[in-house]
């Protein structure tokens, strides 16, 4: 600083004061437009969105932290001055926020009784572009000349002795967008305090907002101290660069520089708010330090240290599918394991039903696994649970969801006999299974025999499904000739009901018919007396009176029919008898039969049948006969056939016609005729 008068000093402060006292007067009074300001040459404000900054560069004297920082070279900056020199300059900032460009011109420093207009006319970019005002050349010498090239704005008006302050309040003047404007250091940032700071060292002094206390240092700050983030995400960290004061310095270029577990690095200017980020993604477990750094012709500021630990991923499990299946019936059960980073493949996730039935999958592509389950629990819902164990990147989790198990279907056949009789046991039988296939044991079967007169028991299935009891004696109406067999599965807990198709089973029954007489032809006489026709299931005994004689051109005494059925086993046995029967027919001979005799019985096992006959004569002529003649012995006399121990065959049956005259087309005659039959053996 130059050795200028006391009384210089002096002048130069009320000068200033002065000045200051005139801005007081006439500022509240600037309304006009811009064209109008221009001419009168009145001090205005410039825009918000345009800032005017002061500092002071010296790197004769290095201290990075107080240089002014940003500086040439960091994005978005223009220099009006030397670079790559040494410097010992006052500095002018002029930062455009506006969304337009800027036009500078005529700008000039005043400093005491010096002014310094060095510089060219210029259009500052828009949205954070920036414009600074320094010495020209390597040359820092003092120099008030307005050709010269030098800013060495803080060796001018000093007084003896350091610091002694000599009241100098420097001016900055410029013409922005065609508007003339004046910017008054009050903070005496240009001239270093008042006084020549180099007696102190550095001069250097931070970007400081023109018209504000002098912010000599910066601070460069990263946050946050401390963040924990996933490997494969993203951690962000943000370093605000500001003055002493804590006014953001905007543009400066920010370098960040990741160590430890991970490296990483990279370049960001700060914002309008001083802020610039840096994100990085980890890949490896572990903690990394990251520091932020800004360089200037001074030196490198640097941050403090901020730690980023990288942990495993959180992963998701969500589980999918239908959730629900038939007891016994598997189901595929199904979930997607995720992470922050998307699916996760080739990992192994365990399915859990009710704690007890576990199956596993390997997820595909998309983080899909599957498997197949059988649910052995009764019908219900039930928690189905679906873990992941964790792996090396990946922490450990699981899901839980409802599962539904419902019936099982189950089909029932009926496999037992279809025949039964009364008095004797009856079996039945049936198979019970899963769907019609495989099969369901230790499950109760109830079978039922008939309808008005049910009769039931019940068998418990086996290891193939089948189940049987017998029904120790059947007891149905003797008019029973076929009933109905059904057999049910009532269902439980486990298994749905199921129902048999009706059967019918054939009911053994039996029939018969007995009588003494019968006659056709030129002398009719129905059936005398007739034991039936009798049908039953039961044991029975039917046996009308026997009818002691009838007359007329056929006569007989003495004749009885009867018919017996039995169980146990089924038996139908049929009896007729006849005595002294006559037959005295105009234009045939006479003919006379002793007593006859006739019986037929039938049993499942098959028939037999018998006939006694004592005496027979056609025309007063006796025949030759055995008492016990053999089956179906014919004889034929006089136009006349007759046939001895008839016997007729049916399926199941038997009739025997002790004797049976046929003549001539006109008469047919039968005596003591017993029929006997079963059914459904």
């Amino acid at each position: 600083m130059s050795n200028i008068g006391h009384g210089l000093r002096r002048t130069t402060a009320l000068l200033g004061v002065l000045a200051l006292v005139l801005m007081a007067v006439f500022l509240p009074s600037v309304k006009a437009d811009a064209a109008s300001n221009a001419a009168s040459n009145v001090t205005t404000h410039a825009p918000s969105s345009v800032q005017v900054f002061v500092g002071y560069a010296d790197n004769l004297r290095a201290n990075p932290t107080n240089f002014p920082t940003p500086w040439a070279g960091a994005p978005g900056v223009t220099i009006d001055g030397c670079t790559g020199c040494t410097y010992d300059s006052g500095a002018i900032r002029i930062v455009n926020n506006s969304p337009l460009p800027v036009s500078v011109g005529s700008v000039s420093a005043k400093v005491g009784p010096c002014t310094f207009s060095l510089w060219h006319d210029h259009s500052i970019p828009a949205n954070g572009g920036q414009l600074i005002y320094t010495q020209l050349d390597a040359n820092f010498a003092n120099n008030c000349t307005p050709s010269g090239t030098t800013f060495d704005s803080s060796d001018i008006g000093f007084l003896p002795g350091c610091p002694s302050q000599d009241g100098i309040i420097p001016v900055v003047s410029a013409t922005i967008d065609g508007v003339a404007q004046t910017f008054t250091d009050s903070g005496q940032v240009l001239n270093t305090g008042g006084y020549d700071k180099a007696c102190q060292g550095n001069e250097s002094t931070q970007w400081t907002s023109i018209g504000s206390t002098a912010c000599p240092g910066a601070i460069l700050s990263l946050a946050p101290p401390s963040q924990t983030a996933e490997i494969g995400s993203t951690a962000t960290v943000q370093a605000t660069l500001t003055n002493t004061c804590g006014t953001a310095l905007q543009g400066a270029s920010i370098h960040f520089a990741a160590s430890g577990a991970n490296s990483a690095s990279g370049d960001a200017a700060t914002d309008i708010n001083g802020v610039a980020s840096f994100s990085y993604s980890g890949s490896v477990l572990g903690s990394d330090s990251v520091v932020a750094t800004t360089t200037n012709p001074a030196g490198t500021i640097t941050s403090n240290t901020v730690t980023v630990t990288w942990v495993k991923r959180a992963s998701t499990v969500t589980i999918t599918g239908t959730g629900t299946s038939d007891f016994d019936d598997p189901a595929t059960v199904s979930a997607v394991l995720t992470d922050g980073s998307g699916p996760i493949a080739g990992q192994t996730v365990a399915f859990t039903l009710n704690s007890a039935q576990t199956c596993s999958g390997t997820t595909d592509a998309t983080g899909t696994a599957s498997c197949s389950i059988t649910p052995g629990e009764a019908a219900g819902t039930y928690t189905l649970t679906a873990s992941f164990g964790g792996d090396a990147s990946d922490l450990a989790s699981s899901a839980s969801g409802a599962f539904t198990v419902t019936h099982e279907e189950t089909s029932l056949v009926y496999t037992g006999s279809t025949k039964a009789a009364n008095g004797q046991p009856f079996t039945m039988s049936g198979t019970l299974t899963e769907d019609g296939a495989g099969p369901i044991a230790n499950r109760t079967v109830t079978f039922t025999l008939g309808s008005a007169s049910a009769q039931s028991c019940s068998g418990t299935t086996d290891n193939t499904g089948a189940a049987a009891c017998t029904i120790a004696s059947v007891n149905q109406p003797s008019s029973t000739t076929s009933v109905p067999a059904s057999a049910v599965f009532a269902g439980d807990a486990y298994y749905l009901p199921a129902t048999a198709a009706t059967v019918t089973v054939g009911f053994t029954y039996m029939t018969g018919d007995a009588y003494g007489i019968a006659s056709s032809g030129l002398v009719g006489i129905s059936k005398t007396p007739e034991a039936g026709p009798v049908q039953t299931a039961t044991a029975e005994h039917v046996a009308p009176p026997c009818v002691v004689t009838i007359s007329g051109l056929i006569s007989a005494g003495t004749l009885c029919a009867s018919v017996d059925t039995a169980v146990n086993p089924g038996a139908s046995t049929a009896k007729a008898s006849a005595q002294n029967a006559h037959i005295g027919v105009l234009g045939l001979p006479v003919i006379n039969i002793g007593a006859v005799t006739s019986t037929s019985k039938t049993m499942c096992t098959g028939s037999t049948g018998d006939a006694t006959v004592a005496s027979i004569s056609v025309g007063g002529i006796p025949l030759n006969i055995n008492l016990h003649p053999g089956p179906n012995t014919k004889i034929s006399i006089l136009g006349i056939t007759i046939t001895l121990n008839e016997q007729i065959q049916g399926p199941g049956s038997l009739t025997v016609n002790a004797v049976h005259i046929q003549a001539l087309g006109l008469l047919d005659v039968v005596l003591a005729s017993s029929t006997s039959d079963i059914h459904n053996c």
